[in-house]
């Protein structure tokens, strides 16, 4: 465990993996080496104690020191003080979009959903056995992904002025587009960020809850990071138990139940990690580098290559793109797993190729796949 003024071993870029592998997964998803590393030594001695990792107590000294570190780490990074809790939820993002809806549609009231992505879809699906939910924006009703347009002032979003919140799905994994800047909205925002946490400045303070599960910027799954302002996780329902309150778990310090103590562990040295990077501000511009790349080769390709994700709101982690042929798709995916690239079939009911470079992709993988992608166009087109 290291401190904000050490120099720390996360501190150069990605380098490319050990294997000779690039990982293109949309999660879990490619993690930085060094990082891999700790976790590797700390699996057998955790802060030179000569107890393992997983073989501490969540209520031991050693864990909740780790715990501690991770959640300041995470509010320098974020810049929220302590008017916003920091807790560390158990599961995914599916999970805590149904805790969403009970804390908060239980007793009438209604949640607008902008629905942009199969994500947005599940938070949608999620909430609807719980209380009244209003689609408030349908980003993927047509041929092309869309989000709403900032431009707008919000003017594209319907939601009824007594709505509990509006929540969002900040980058459409699936669906290659993210929001350029939060929605504007007078209500409660909550934001998905499970996908894009870290990768660009973004406001939390700004927010009401923000939700980020592990396994892509945060490492490994099980765990969600749940960022909420407290006045407003205090206005939850008083008819479900505390296990399902966000407000519960912020008052037992994320150990209302057993944690995932692994995943926050991970997910500590993810934010160590990035911090070392220089913050989201730096890794925005490496972010920008890699997927302008693989975006240059689908605009460039005349129309071999083509994307369903609008200009305007095209993601700057997930590039997502297709041929004219599902056979010529099938035989781009055989041949790029053979170059080493993996894991770029598209999301199923989308179809075609992905991309997804979070974070810790290094960007010589971006460089290789766009040199693969003209290489292909060329004999095939």
């Amino acid at each position: 465990m290291t401190s904000s003024t050490e120099p720390s071993e996360f501190a150069n870029p990605p380098m490319p993996p050990r294997h000779g592998i690039y990982n293109f997964s949309a999660g879990p998803s490619h993690m930085p080496l060094p990082v891999v590393d700790r976790i590797r030594e700390e699996l057998l001695d955790l802060g030179e104690t000569g107890i393992g990792l997983i073989e501490h107590s969540h209520r031991g000294p050693a864990y909740s020191d780790a715990s501690a570190e991770a959640e300041r780490v995470i509010r320098r990074i974020t810049g929220v003080d302590e008017s916003h809790a920091v807790i560390f939820m158990p599961g995914g993002a599916t999970v805590n979009f149904a805790f969403l809806a009970l804390n908060f549609l239980r007793d009438g009231g209604t949640g607008v959903y902008l629905d942009t992505s199969v994500w947005a879809s599940k938070a949608i699906e999620e909430a609807t056995p719980v209380g009244n939910v209003q689609v408030g924006f349908n980003g993927r009703g047509g041929d092309e992904f869309t989000c709403p347009n900032p431009m707008l002032d919000g003017a594209d979003i319907a939601a009824p002025d007594d709505a509990r919140y509006v929540f969002y799905c900040a980058n459409n994994t699936g669906e290659g587009t993210w929001f350029t800047e939060p929605p504007r909205t007078n209500l409660p925002l909550i934001g998905d960020l499970t996908s894009d946490i870290f990768s660009r400045p973004w406001p939390f303070a700004d927010h009401a809850m923000t939700i980020a599960a592990g396994q892509k910027n945060l490492g490994a799954a099980g765990c969600s990071v749940v960022i909420a302002r407290r006045d407003f996780i205090e206005t939850a329902s008083r008819s479900i138990g505390p296990i399902l309150r966000f407000a519960d778990h912020d008052k037992a310090h994320s150990i209302l139940n057993t944690p995932p103590t692994f995943a926050v562990r991970v997910i500590g040295l993810m934010a160590e990690w990035t911090e070392a990077q220089g913050g989201p501000e730096a890794i925005a511009a490496r972010n920008q580098l890699k997927s302008s790349m693989i975006w240059k080769v689908v605009d460039d390709s005349e129309g071999f290559y083509w994307s369903r994700a609008s200009r305007a709101a095209r993601s700057g982690l997930n590039v997502t793109f297709q041929t004219d042929s599902a056979d010529l798709d099938a035989r781009f995916l055989v041949e790029a797993k053979s170059a080493g690239l993996e894991n770029l079939s598209g999301l199923a009911g989308v179809g075609g190729m992905r991309a997804s470079m979070y974070n810790a992709f290094p960007v010589r993988g971006a460089e290789i796949l766009a040199t693969f992608m003209q290489d292909f166009a060329r004999r095939n087109g």
